[in-house]
């Protein structure tokens, strides 16, 4: 479990047999990851505080944890219904997962 405060690279393994699973589950931490940075490079901070000054300067960026460094599927999954390119998020795609996290970004 995190910690406040702790960063998603020190997120806990996550012990999946399931290679799709564990794809899957390693697409979301690097997805949550990438909005988080997105986030904090737009100013906004944790606990909805919004930071002016240095907006996309002043904070070290969250990196995946080890765990997700995961190899593409020998077989595309599809999570989607519309394959359309800008929907698909490239933290699945990497994976040969096609899946839309544009939600993530509003956490």
């Amino acid at each position: 479990m995190l910690r406040r405060g702790s960063t998603f690279h020190e997120f806990p393994i996550q012990k999946d047999n399931d290679r799709i699973r564990y794809a899957i589950l390693a697409s979301m931490a690097e997805a949550l990851v990438n909005a988080f940075n997105w986030r904090l490079e737009l100013g906004l901070r944790r606990g909805n505080s919004m930071d002016d000054s240095q907006l996309g300067e002043n904070f070290l960026k969250e990196e995946p944890p080890p765990w997700a460094l995961v190899g593409p599927l020998a077989e595309p999954l599809i999570l989607t219904r519309s394959q359309t390119e800008s929907t698909l998020h490239e933290a699945f795609a990497r994976r040969n997962i096609q899946a839309s996290m544009g939600y993530l970004y509003t956490v």
